[in-house]
């Protein structure tokens, strides 16, 4: 199972009372990542990411579309098992999109909502 560095919900460093950071493996950090990375962004491995230029970023994105990149990229993530009910929500007077999934994990089932600024 791999570990990384507790992030906060801000995505900082998570510092505990005593000053001290945790590692950890967080299911919904790693999918959150995945969700933060844009499509080649990464040089080490230029296919991960999403294509936020490519799909999510434009006039008119397809919410089925942006569904089911959210639902392959979350389900990239060590420990998930599937990605379920995954609704796409574009407001287009602020031009963000709510992204609300549930996740289901060898840990648990979580449900999650991201926002996507388009």
């Amino acid at each position: 199972m791999p570990k990384d560095i507790l992030l906060d919900s801000d995505g900082d460093i998570f510092i505990d009372d005593t000053a001290d950071i945790s590692i950890r493996h967080s299911v919904w950090q790693e999918v959150k990542i995945f969700l933060k990375w844009f499509f080649e962004e990464w040089r080490f491995n230029p296919p991960v990411g999403v294509p936020y230029f490519e799909e999510v970023f434009i006039k008119n994105p397809n919410t089925d579309r942006i569904a089911q990149i959210v639902r392959e990229e979350a389900a990239k993530a060590y420990g998930v098992t599937e990605v379920r009910e995954v609704k796409v929500t574009i407001d287009n007077y602020s031009r963000n999109a709510m992204v609300t999934f549930t996740i289901i994990t060898d840990y648990g089932t979580f449900r999650e909502e991201v926002t996507i600024n388009v």
